[in-house]
């Protein structure tokens, strides 16, 4: 790859294919294997708020052939906001990541100043054996905040099938009934989780409901019968938010409602979502949990036939209160 300076400007609709094919790159030098996929990165450019001519950055080598990616996003609406460097690794511009990590921090500098944030942090994740990466954040003064491990399981005959709890009736999403329970079940699922988000209905729905990905048939609640915990009428106690993405099947999210945990109600979503991946010709599916809180979880998850597949590092900064881009 050409050494040189590198052309720094928004990303367009056009840039897409480049942009994945970038990722991609990264993605085999990190993990062995293709990653990315153009639906999710439309997904992410479609998310409520995101303005690609000034959330995000592509920079282009000499040859015009892109040598680098990053975003400032505000997702989780809690004065938490995250963003992202992505370098090539066949090398280009020294430098390059410092630039492009400097445009993030501005940015979202910018957002947490129009919002009114009075601690903003910034978050970037690193995969675990990415050293570069690391030192780049580590020198700018980010701490490392979290472990995230990547769990993966194959899908085939073997893949246990677990069964609910009695009085626990697993049913489909049903569209345009179930996404205010759906992301009601999962918001207070998610009550005490680290990244716990405050984002609004509307831009959850268009995120996760509208992505390209979208099946209802890899969406479902578990709901307790009348009468089941002394509870009058039905209850949704949990839920899973599942995509095929044709070479991966991923599990968005999972949760279950505290008075319900340990039960078994987790690992039947799970088993059943495994179910339907399967049925769709999917032969492997991973989802993404916290490390440093989730030995039950973990549990869970192996239970179903998952296994550590990477781990990723979760660094975090505070922010000044205002960093405008010159």
């Amino acid at each position: 790859m050409s050494v040189g300076s590198a052309d720094i400007r928004p990303p367009t609709r056009g840039d897409l294919p480049e942009v994945v094919d970038l990722l991609n790159t990264i993605d085999v030098a990190e993990i062995g294997r293709p990653d990315s996929t153009a639906e999710d990165l439309e997904s992410d450019w479609g998310e409520a708020g995101l303005d690609l001519a000034r959330d995000a950055w592509l920079a282009l080598g000499p040859d015009g052939v892109p040598t680098g990616y990053a975003y400032a996003g505000d997702q989780f609406r809690t004065g938490e906001l995250e963003g992202d460097v992505f370098v090539h690794p066949g090398g280009g511009e020294p430098g390059l990541a410092s630039r492009l990590l400097d445009l993030v921090e501005r940015r979202a500098a910018e957002i947490a100043a129009e919002r009114g944030y009075p601690e903003p942090r910034l978050s970037i994740f690193a995969f675990g054996r990415n050293a570069a990466k690391r030192a780049l954040l580590e020198e700018a003064g980010y701490a490392l905040g979290r472990r995230v491990l990547r769990m993966a399981a194959d899908l085939d005959e073997t893949s246990p099938c677990l069964e609910p709890p009695d009085g626990v009736e697993i049913r489909p999403f049903r569209p345009g009934v179930d996404e205010r329970t759906m992301r009601d079940v999962m918001s207070e699922s998610f009550a005490d989780h680290f990244r716990q988000s405050e984002e609004p209905f509307e831009a959850w729905r268009r995120r996760l409901v509208e992505h390209p990905d979208f099946d209802p048939g890899l969406w479902s609640l578990a709901w307790a019968a009348a009468g089941a915990e002394d509870e009058i009428g039905e209850q949704a106690v949990g839920g899973v938010i599942a995509y095929d993405h044709g070479d991966l099947g991923w599990v968005k999210g999972l949760g279950v409602l505290r008075p319900w945990r340990q039960r078994g109600v987790g690992g039947a979503l799970l088993s059943h979502v495994f179910a339907a991946l399967r049925a769709r010709g999917q032969t492997r599916v991973e989802l993404g949990v916290d490390a440093d809180a989730a030995t039950r979880a973990l549990e869970v998850y192996e239970r179903a036939g998952m296994n550590v597949a990477h781990e990723y590092l979760l660094y975090q900064r505070k922010l000044p209160r205002d960093r405008r881009l010159s």
